[in-house]
């Protein structure tokens, strides 16, 4: 009973593969919003995008003083709130963070406060989830492994975390990756041009980080265009210059008007805290920090990327090469970017909240890694990730800080050993942090650790079919000689039956010259 059902659960996800995404994810994005809205409170910028968008329903202006001084953010954040300012030219103090975010979950607020703005993250997230799936069917991968893949990146990436909470970055993923993936495409219709330059126009309105993101990928999907049409059918260039154009100059009248300069990115520019301005500090530190701090690392928090670079690796190929342009492209200058800041990390914030905007261009490589190597060690290591990945998301949950830390230790392993009872031994004591003194062989350890198992992962498959044979000497060899044996047996026998039938034989003619004899006589 249960094998056919199985059968008949894998028979439906063969046909119907992105209904069974969509349902996943949306059955654990949108219950772990509902969970969380009633468990935990706005941490780190999220109350302060909250604020925003009550500011404009109630006070009907940006002048988020109003929200902070008369405290009607205690409708979702009980306590004092610090607020995020900055000034523009005319000393005016305005929201430090982007308006985009809260305008585009503005109606969603309104009808059901935080639970709303989660709600419509949660959305977002979902979207993302079938981006992926859609990208690596772009790209060729067999639909097994683009689902596989597709749903490890729902329960067990920092999109799972951020998919319930307030912060930018998921919208930014979402926008990049549908743009992403139809410069990818074969061919692009009118709707995909006019829906990307849409997406492209919305990117600098969440966040002015976005822009360098937002030209990479206006003109490789321009020169797509290009490639398809030449000089021809000029409502493509039309219905795709028109909309980022017109968001374009709407951002500029907004930010002469409001800000008093067409300088885009002046509320970063004149952050009182100065911590997200531009090549303030050399990138080391934060390149180092985003792959293995114990607080904001990607890979010791979600090692399931471990996959990432091994197929990166594998992915120099000639046929992969406008992909690796297009992702060298787009991720170098804006990781460059952001771990130049001061606050390279994000801030309070959960794991990898900056990288949240690429993780989804890059799912190809940890799709092609998992489709070439194929073997035995590559499955369980996937298995194992995903699975401490997942576990690992649903206690950011549990804890009353929903993962989101800010450098004094990974509150989610805290927490962990809280459950598990640790009072002498520490977790976060195996794990590298940038913020604390004589880290530099935990650094090592761990990566020698993810290099090691990178290359053993790698030539894993041809290792894998060395075992096999070396492991199946023994069986040919006892074979072949319980064969040789056989045959030494079938000769004897053959030799034994031709020696009875000339007896046979020799009697036999006896026999008839004695009869020949005596009837002579």
């Amino acid at each position: 009973m249960l094998l056919k059902f199985a059968r008949l659960v894998r028979h439906s996800i063969q046909k119907y593969p992105v209904l069974w995404l969509a349902a996943i994810s949306s059955i654990l994005f949108f219950t772990t919003s509902f969970v969380d809205v009633h468990t935990s409170r706005p941490l780190g910028d999220e109350p302060h995008y909250l604020v925003i968008s009550q500011t404009l329903l109630k006070y009907h202006s940006l002048d988020v003083r109003l929200d902070y001084y008369h405290q009607d953010y205690y409708a979702f954040y009980p306590e004092y709130l610090g607020p995020h300012l900055s000034p523009n030219v005319y000393g005016q103090l305005l929201p430090l963070h982007n308006i985009g975010g809260p305008v585009l979950w503005l109606i969603p607020f309104a009808l059901f406060g935080r639970l709303g703005a989660m709600w419509f993250m949660s959305l977002v997230s979902v979207l993302i989830i079938l981006n992926i799936y859609k990208l690596l069917l772009t790209m060729h991968i067999r639909q097994s492994y683009a689902f596989l893949v597709s749903l490890a990146y729902a329960i067990a990436s920092p999109l799972f975390i951020y998919s319930h909470l307030n912060f930018i970055e998921p919208i930014g993923a979402l926008l990049c990756i549908y743009v992403f993936r139809k410069v990818l495409q074969e061919t692009v219709s009118v709707s995909d041009v006019f829906i990307s330059s849409v997406c492209l126009g919305i990117l600098p309105w969440v966040h002015t980080r976005f822009v360098l993101l937002e030209m990479i990928l206006f003109f490789a999907l321009l020169f797509k265009i290009y490639q398809q049409n030449k000089y021809k059918n000029w409502k493509y260039y039309l219905w795709y210059l028109l909309p980022v154009m017109a968001l374009f100059v709407f951002m500029e009248v907004y930010s002469y008007k409001v800000w008093g300069t067409l300088n885009p990115a002046i509320n970063i520019l004149n952050d009182i805290g100065a911590h997200y301005k531009s090549f303030a500090v050399l990138p080391f530190a934060g390149l180092l920090g985003t792959a293995f701090d114990q607080n904001y690392g990607l890979l010791v928090n979600f090692p399931l990327f471990i996959f990432l670079f091994i197929g990166a690796v594998l992915a120099l190929k000639k046929k992969f090469l406008a992909y690796n342009l297009l992702i060298l492209a787009v991720s170098i200058p804006y990781i460059i970017l952001f771990t130049s800041f001061s606050a390279w990390f994000g801030g309070t914030s959960p794991p990898a909240r900056f990288l949240i905007v690429l993780l989804p261009l890059w799912a190809f490589y940890l799709a092609y890694a998992l489709e070439q190597i194929n073997s035995i060690l590559s499955k369980l290591v996937f298995g194992g990730t995903v699975a401490y990945g997942f576990i690992y998301s649903l206690l950011t949950i549990k804890d009353s800080y929903n993962g989101i830390n800010n450098g004094q230790g990974n509150r989610t392993l805290v927490y962990l050993q809280t459950l598990l009872h640790m009072h002498r031994d520490h977790l976060t004591a195996y794990y590298p942090s940038i913020f604390l003194p004589n880290q530099t062989r935990l650094f090592v350890a761990w990566i020698g650790l993810f290099v090691g198992f990178s290359i053993l992962l790698i030539y894993s498959n041809s290792l894998q079919v060395k075992i096999k044979s070396f492991a199946g000497l023994p069986i040919l060899l006892w074979r072949k000689q319980k064969s040789v044996h056989r045959e030494t047996s079938d000769e004897r026998n053959a030799s034994q039956h031709q020696i009875d039938l000339n007896e046979v034989i020799a009697d036999e003619t006896l026999l008839i010259e004695t009869k020949q004899h005596t009837g002579e006589r």
